[in-house]
């Protein structure tokens, strides 16, 4: 069926979208905000709509390019909906046309004088686009269906006429009948006047199971559900006294086997010379597939509002047309923030442009992607995604939509730096442990050699701290391990490093060092340090710590001898009567009294 064309005058909001398979709709509302967004949203479904924002001209533009349906606003100036919707169903030419009232109103009174004036639908205020699209396919279907049906009841009409006034060649007006019956492309029968079938087609006893002479001594209530036999009787009745010139409606049928299955159902009388009527043409098409298709619809509907991943869709421009309340949740973007942009507003800086085009690349060649990626929230936050895109593409292979998928990772990403963190560092003392210290250290040599530059390593053991853990218990050697870790820290730079490497072994790494000296000075400080502090804790002798000194490249070039010449240099000092350090250098007694 042929759109129907808009007319080229008065056209107050945009241009009607040329698309020839498109629908043209009329919407009336005088908030030009609204026109704009359902223009929008109807758009981006490929439909055609016209714009009205003044109600006093409804009547006379329909009169002249009838929409196929009517977007009413209820509450207008002038003329309110209702008003508009009265004018359209008083003109003969009109009355069929489909009106939903568009209204933030919920009042169970207000939908009920809409529907007394003539109104189909309702559409609440804000618009949800995939219930508006929805509703708008629905009653299109519907009033195209009507008017399908309409054409054939008129068709069938003709030739019944024609086969009265051939009354006296009865054998050839039956077997006109029968050709029209064996070719219609939907189950066709012809009952009498109490319902019972005179003659069906073939697809009608395939759909039903029953042979055509079955049929014969069969009457339609026979194949109605128990719950639509007295409606239908009540129909018959309205037909026959002429108080219905046809009916439509979606009825439950039953096979033979007993199976139940959808119908669109439409019944027309004939009537002899008198106008009486004398039996019925009886038109079924089978709606199982659609219902499958609808119930489809509603669960996919049905995920995407429910789901806990965001989900966004775009067209084939890459312009968003409907997202689930997730990617709200998630985001913190409204629906009507976002319908129409890019994705690439919510983008953190954080990747480079070659990442997207990589991305894009990757997309378009195998129809899917998904990674890691960070985007920005509504309030600025940066936080990272897991994201899946997907390509939907029409029949002939060109992009239609592209549809993503994401969720929230901040947490998994949190536990995972939680998790290293602990893989890396001291539980006790929060010091580097020794896995990221051989990484630090490895790391310094190699930025020491590019630079040309020296490292000094120092290598410490608190000479007497089993005597405070036996004196004082473990939990007091705990906490004084942690304020070795503080005097350690405050002792070395910011860029230094100190680390445990278990039990009363501690290390630093002092980078870019300009002497041997320069090592010696900070080690002194640290056993300075860690006296002053066994004083103040215990209020005994000081604690005696001996520190072993190495340096890249004089005494090792890899981690292993300069670890190596670190400890030697530690036993060193602890044989020449601890509480010192000792410069590993050669193989005199270099130490340095603290």
């Amino acid at each position: 069926m042929r759109p129907l064309a808009a007319p080229e005058s008065d056209k107050l909001f945009g241009q009607i979208d040329k698309e020839p398979t498109a629908s043209y709709i009329l919407i009336v509302d005088d908030r030009h905000s609204d026109l704009r967004l359902l223009e929008a949203i109807l758009k981006a479904h490929r439909f055609r709509s016209y714009a009205l924002a003044d109600p006093t001209k409804v009547l006379r533009h329909c009169q002249v390019s009838p929409p196929e349906i009517i977007l009413l606003d209820i509450g207008m100036p002038k003329l309110d909906g209702f008003q508009v919707c009265s004018q359209l169903k008083k003109d003969p030419q009109l009355t069929d046309i489909p009106v939903l009232f568009l209204t933030a109103m919920g009042e169970v009174a207000s939908r009920i004088r809409g529907f007394k004036v003539g109104g189909a639908d309702f559409l609440t205020k804000p618009y949800e686009p995939s219930e508006l699209i929805a509703r708008v396919s629905t009653h299109i279907k519907l009033r195209r269906t009507q008017l399908e049906l309409a054409y054939r009841n008129q068709q069938l009409t003709e030739k019944i006429n024609a086969l009265e006034r051939a009354h006296a060649a009865l054998l050839e007006s039956e077997a006109r009948n029968e050709a029209v019956l064996s070719n219609a492309g939907v189950c066709l029968g012809l009952l009498n006047r109490e319902c019972t079938y005179e003659l069906v087609n073939e697809m009608y006893a395939q759909i039903f199971g029953y042979s055509q002479e079955e049929f014969r001594q069969m009457r339609l209530f026979d194949m109605l559900h128990t719950d639509f036999i007295e409606p239908a009787q009540d129909t018959i009745t309205q037909l026959c006294s002429g108080e219905l010139e046809q009916h439509y409606a979606v009825k439950r049928f039953v096979r033979k086997d007993g199976s139940l299955f959808p119908g669109g159902h439409w019944l027309s009388p004939q009537r002899d010379s008198d106008g009486r009527c004398t039996g019925f043409v009886c038109v079924i098409s089978d709606l199982t597939e659609q219902e499958k298709a609808e119930d489809n619809l509603r669960l996919a509907h049905t995920v995407f509002e429910t789901s806990s991943e965001g989900m966004l869709v775009t067209d084939a421009d890459n312009r968003i047309i409907t997202v689930n309340p997730a990617f709200s949740v998630i985001t913190g973007y409204q629906p009507e923030q976002v319908l129409g942009q890019d994705p690439a507003f919510q983008h953190s800086g954080r990747h480079s442009k070659e990442f997207y085009q990589e991305m894009w690349r990757a997309l378009l060649e195998h129809d899917r992607w998904q990674g890691e990626v960070w985007n920005r929230r509504q309030n600025g936050e940066i936080y990272p995604q897991w994201l899946s895109i997907s390509v939907i593409r029409s029949k002939d292979g060109g992009v239609v939509n592209y549809v993503a998928l994401f969720s929230d990772i901040s947490e998994r990403k949190e536990a995972e730096e939680r998790l290293r963190y602990q893989a890396m560092h001291d539980p006790l003392t929060k010091l580097p442990n020794r896995v990221m210290f051989d990484e630090r250290l490895r790391a310094a040599i190699a930025r020491a050699r590019r630079q040309k530059s020296r490292i000094a390593l120092l290598y410490l053991d608190l000479d007497n701290f089993k005597i405070i853990n036996d004196s004082y218990g473990h939990l007091a050697g705990d906490r004084f391990l942690q304020h070795v870790a503080e005097q350690m820290l405050a002792c070395l730079r910011l860029e230094d490093t100190a680390a445990r490497l278990g039990g009363d072994e501690f290390c630093a790494i002092i980078e870019d060092i300009s002497s041997q000296q320069q090592a010696v000075a900070v080690a002194e400080r640290i056993i300075q340090a860690l006296g002053s502090l066994h004083c103040t804790l215990t209020h005994q002798g000081a604690l005696r710590t001996s520190i072993g000194i190495a340096i890249f490249p004089d005494h090792g070039q890899d981690i292993e001898t300069l670890m190596s010449s670190a400890d030697n240099a530690m036993y060193a000092a602890k044989r020449l009567g601890k509480g010192r350090c000792h410069l590993a250098e050669s193989l005199n007694s270099n130490f340095i009294h603290p």
